[in-house]
């Protein structure tokens, strides 16, 4: 059967016409793909977010154009059966989905944690039961190191339901040592105060404090407390000098 001159120059037309169009998106796609991936990362890089971060999600805005752009060429190819593939894909993508969901679950956890940085390679933290040094954050877990030396792979995930305490956020931390004395023997604030400025490592903001806890049986127990940058290091130096000054009483740490 002869084909029909006229159906050929449609056709051909109407094919010339969706090149034409599918090459503006492409175009159109790669220079707004490469102005959205530096504008992503000059915006992470002012958040001072983890290198490997920043170019992971300038690279995933970049291929999130690119895709979308897929898409709009697709159905300007396909017209009708548009629906029908975009179904299928959605399909797809949501069954993968539930599949990978607690590993895509701690994934953009750890880009939260790598962007938002509410802890650092070195702080110690406390998170779901667990105290340790945060020895390194990956996208999918973080691993912590504890004070006997044991090994605490945290998912991601934890972070985002579960709160954290970061013990070394701040430059100083609160120490508190016991001191217990006769109860007939005068303790004068001023007089530990300045025998603790004395005391190396000890912040002289805020200044220590002596508060009267309780006098039973004769003594009197007294909370002598201070804020350190390093705690063993001051508290070990507090409790020389308490007990170098009050020999009589007994001093232990908090």
């Amino acid at each position: 059967m002869p084909l029909d001159p006229a159906i050929v120059r449609d056709n051909l037309l109407d094919y010339v016409a969706r090149t034409f169009w599918a090459l503006v998106i492409v175009i159109a796609a790669l220079l707004i793909a490469r102005a959205v991936r530096m504008a992503t990362m000059r915006a992470l890089l002012r958040k001072r977010a983890n290198a490997n971060v920043t170019i992971l999600l300038g690279n995933l805005a970049q291929l999130g154009i690119i895709v979308f752009a897929a898409l709009g060429i697709v159905a300007i190819y396909t017209r009708d059966a548009f629906g029908w593939i975009l179904t299928s894909f959605s399909v797809v993508g949501l069954v993968i989905g539930l599949s990978l969901q607690d590993i895509l679950k701690n994934f953009f956890a750890g880009i939260w944690v790598l962007v938002e940085r509410p802890f650092r390679i070195g702080d110690e933290i406390e998170v779901a039961g667990y105290s340790g040094s945060v020895e390194e954050i990956a996208f999918r877990t973080t691993q912590l190191r504890t004070s006997d030396g044991r090994e605490v792979i945290v998912p991601n995930g934890t972070f985002m339901t579960t709160a954290v305490v970061n013990l070394t956020r701040f430059p100083t931390r609160r120490v508190g040592a016991w001191l217990t004395l006769p109860a007939d023997d005068a303790v004068s604030a001023e007089d530990v105060r300045a025998l603790l400025a004395k005391a190396e490592g000890i912040a002289p903001d805020p200044p220590p404090q002596v508060e009267l806890r309780s006098v039973q049986d004769g003594k009197a127990q007294y909370l002598v407390s201070f804020w350190a940058a390093d705690r063993d290091a001051a508290l070990g130096r507090a409790l020389t000098a308490l007990r170098a000054r009050f020999p009589q009483g007994e001093v232990h740490g908090g």
